[in-house]
């Protein structure tokens, strides 16, 4: 029996892989800090829920464009952080490949602005290392259960 559940979790396996490979809707995080300080810098990734792009409401002001990435803004005014996470709709028109993902503005000295768009599920967090870091570990825990 030994034989056909090995084949059994290469099928799940396989499946799994494609379905995140090939899937067009993005998963991101959508919180405000303003509203909930889970949000914050100290981002806790377990304590917020998970939106899927593509099944938000388009917006009212670009509604035939649709959510392809996340996005995560840190903003400092006057000594004030806040920090939101959230779908992305348009990137910046001069971004180009291999740009760096994140841009940082300033305005008189005591506005900050940094803001980082990225292209895979729950990547607007606080650590970009830790979804990459879950996945390896559930991929593997598979692998040793089969």
């Amino acid at each position: 029996m030994r034989p056909i559940t090995n084949i059994y979790c290469l099928v799940i396996i396989t499946y799994l892989v494609t379905c995140v490979k090939y899937a067009s809707s993005i998963f991101c995080y959508d919180c405000n800090s303003a509203f909930d300080p889970r949000c914050g810098e100290e981002f806790d990734p377990f304590s917020l829920g998970v939106v899927n792009c593509s099944l938000k409401d388009p917006l009212e002001h670009i509604p035939e464009v649709e959510s392809t990435f996340c996005r995560s803004i840190k903003m400092e005014i006057y000594g004030k952080v806040r920090v939101v996470r959230q779908c992305g709709y348009l990137k910046d028109e001069n971004e180009k490949i291999g740009d760096p993902p994140c841009k940082f503005m300033s305005g008189d000295g005591e506005v900050f602005l940094t803001y980082c768009n990225c292209d895979t599920d729950l990547c607007n967090e606080a650590s970009s290392w830790y979804v990459s870091h879950v996945l390896a570990l559930m991929t593997m825990s598979l692998l040793v259960i089969c």
